[in-house]
This record gives C-alpha cells, sequence and structure tokens, in this order.
C-alpha cells in the first residue's frame, strides 16, 4: 500500500510472480533430483563400459595372433603324434555320429614291426600302439562311428567290436591299432 492507501498490483503481481517461479524452480530441483542423479550414474557406467570396450578391442590384434601361433603349435604338434592325430578325429567323430566315449586303454608296444598301414605303400618299421575304445550310443550311431573312425586314416587299423546291450544304449568294444614310424619313440 502506498501513503494514499491503494494497493500497488503490478508491484504485487512481480513479488507474487517471483515468489512462484522460485517455489515452482525448488519443487522442481527437488522432485526430478533422484531421476537425474541416477541418469548420471547411468552414464558414467556406459562411459566406463565403452573405455573398457576401447581397451577390449586395442587386444583383439594380439589375441588373434596369440590364438594363430597356438594353432600353429598345435597342427605341428598333432602332425608329430599319431595318437593325437587319431584322438582328434576320434572326438570328432564321436561328435558328428552323437557317441561317447566311456573308457580308453592304451598299449605301447615295444617291439617293431613290418606291417605298414599304406596297401600300396613299402614296408616300413612301425610301432604298433594297440587302443581298447569303449564307445556307447545306439546301434546305428555306433556303426556308423566304427565305420569312420576304420576309413578315416591310414596309420589306424580296427578289428572287429564287440557289443553289448546296456540298458536302452549299446557298448562296443573296439580294438584299435595305431601305427607309429618307430623312430618317433
Amino acid at each position: 500500500m502506498n501513503a494514499t492507501g491503494a494497493v500497488n498490483v503490478p508491484r504485487l503481481t512481480a513479488i507474487a510472480t517471483l515468489l512462484l517461479c522460485v517455489l515452482g524452480a525448488s519443487l522442481v530441483y527437488f522432485a526430478f533430483n533422484p531421476q537425474v542423479e541416477a541418469l548420471q550414474s547411468r552414464l558414467d557406467d556406459e562411459q566406463a563400459t565403452l573405455r573398457s570396450e576401447e581397451v577390449a578391442f586395442a587386444e583383439i590384434p594380439h589375441v588373434r595372433l596369440e590364438r594363430d601361433q597356438l594353432a600353429r603349435r598345435y597342427d605341428r604338434l598333432l602332425a608329430e603324434n599319431p595318437e593325437a592325430v587319431f584322438l582328434s578325429d576320434l572326438d570328432a567323430t564321436m561328435h558328428r555320429h552323437n557317441v561317447r566315449l566311456s573308457a580308453t586303454t592304451i598299449i605301447h608296444d615295444a617291439t617293431p614291426t613290418t606291417q605298414t598301414p599304406e596297401p600300396q605303400g613299402q614296408p616300413s618299421l612301425f610301432t604298433p600302439t594297440r587302443v581298447r575304445l569303449e564307445l556307447r550310443g545306439t546301434y546305428a550311431h555306433l556303426l556308423a562311428a566304427i565305420g569312420d573312425v576304420s576309413l578315416g586314416a591310414e596309420i589306424v587299423r580296427v578289428e572287429a567290436p564287440s557289443l553289448q546291450r546296456s540298458g536302452n544304449e549299446l557298448t562296443a568294444s573296439v580294438p584299435v591299432t595305431i601305427f607309429e614310424p618307430a623312430a618317433s619313440r
């Protein structure tokens, strides 16, 4: 009110508007502050994830190089060891035909033989390694797996397997001979 007793409406409106703006801003700040903090936390987490992915992507060439070196080493070791070649082929055959290996026995012979695994090859001295595999699966799967094992490599001879029923499955006892050059022992 002024000296004449009249109310100054524009000034009162300006003060009321200022008070409403301060009250509204305070209400908005306190109402949305938890959501803003949660969004800021998510933003920080995403930035940390991006930084860790950048580090991981920087390691990809090193990981590929190490993988290639291990693959070359594995291939070299596999080529040097006929037993490893046979077991690797056996693993692939078992997966392909849904057959499980339940037991295996490996017996190394110390006496070389003149038998050659190659039909047209010239006789040379080989050391046989006898392996008895026990495979489990259905009749059809076992026959297919044994057929693949016997045809899989020239250095392997599969003898007649014996089959026994055990529940709903069959167990095949498969005698196998792996021939290695006598000098490799």
